[in-house]
C-alpha cells in the first residue's frame, strides 16, 4: 500500500501544505544574518522544493537535508547537481529518529510539515541537542485555529494526529520545552488548494485510470480524498502553522 501512497506524490512540487512564499516569510522572520555561513539541518526534506528556497535565502550556509525515501532523495540530488551546490548541499538517507550529528552542530533546523512524524513536542525535545546556543527551530504543524472545530475535524484528526492541539496551545508547548518564543503564522488557504490539493488531485485522478481494479491503490485514493473534502469543508477549522523559536 505504501507503494501507491508515494505514487499518488510522484512528481509534486509540494508534499504538503506550503508554498514558497510562505517557506520565505518563515525565513524572513528569523533574526540571522542570512549572509553568514550558517549550518542548516532540513528534516524530512523530501523533495526538496524547501531545501532549494533555503539555500537561495542562505547563499553562505552549508545545509544537510535528509529523508528516508530514496526515490525522494534521488530527486533533490538532481536539483543539488542541476543548481551547482553539490558544495553546500548534502542530502542524506538518514531517519529523524536516528540522528547521528554531533551536539550543538547547527545554526538552524527546519522541519517544514513534517515535525508530526516525530511528534511535536518529541521532536522539540529530542532536536534541540544538536542546535548551538540561540540556535533557532522553525518547523510547521498542523493546528487548530479556532476551539471549537466540527465533529467531522475532531473526529478525523483524533486518530490522524493526537497531538492535534491550538496554537495557543503549541506556543505554551514550545516554552515549556525551553525554547523562546519568536513567531507563528498559518498557512493561506492557496498554500492548501493551488499548491498542494489540486496537483495531488490530478495524480489521484490519474490512479484511478490506471488501477481501476486494484484495491490497494484505490484505499490509497480513496484515503486522500477523504483528507481534501474535510479541508474544502472546514478549511476555517485547522491549517498547518509556521512556528520559530530559539534555543
Amino acid at each position: 500500500m505504501s507503494l501507491y501512497f508515494f505514487e499518488a506524490f510522484e512528481n509534486l512540487i509540494r508534499l504538503a501544505p506550503g508554498s514558497e512564499t510562505s517557506t520565505k516569510k518563515a525565513i524572513s522572520m528569523l533574526d540571522v544574518d542570512v549572509k553568514d555561513h550558517l549550518r542548516i539541518l532540513d528534516i524530512g526534506c523530501g523533495t526538496g522544493s524547501h531545501t532549494m528556497i533555503l539555500a537561495e535565502m542562505f547563499p553562505a550556509a552549508d545545509i544537510t537535508a535528509i529523508d528516508t525515501h530514496e526515490g525522494f532523495l534521488n530527486e533533490l540530488k538532481k536539483k543539488v547537481v542541476k543548481n551547482r551546490l553539490e558544495n553546500r548541499v548534502e542530502v542524506r538517507n538518514v531517519s529523524m529518529f536516528e540522528l547521528d550529528f554531533p551536539l550543538e552542530h547547527f545554526d538552524l533546523i527546519w522541519a517544514e510539515g513534517t515535525i508530526y512524524i516525530a511528534g511535536f513536542q518529541n521532536g522539540l525535545r529530542d532536536w534541540k541537542k544538536y542546535l548551538k546556543p540561540d540556535g533557532y527551530l522553525v518547523c510547521s504543524e498542523i493546528s487548530w485555529l479556532n476551539n471549537h472545530p466540527s465533529l467531522e475535524c475532531k473526529t478525523f484528526w483524533e486518530t490522524a494526529y493526537q497531538e492535534m492541539d491550538t496554537i495557543v496551545n503549541k506556543i505554551t508547548q514550545v516554552e515549556q520545552n525551553n525554547y523562546h518564543y519568536q513567531f507563528s503564522f498559518g498557512l493561506p488557504k492557496e498554500d492548501w488548494t493551488v499548491q498542494y490539493y489540486s496537483p495531488l488531485e490530478a495524480n489521484l485522478n490519474k490512479m484511478v485510470q490506471k488501477y481501476p481494479q486494484n484495491e490497494d491503490a484505490l484505499k490509497v485514493v480513496q484515503m486522500l480524498r477523504e483528507e481534501i473534502e474535510l479541508y474544502d469543508k472546514h478549511s476555517d477549522d485547522y491549517s498547518y502553522v509556521f512556528y520559530g523559536m530559539r534555543k
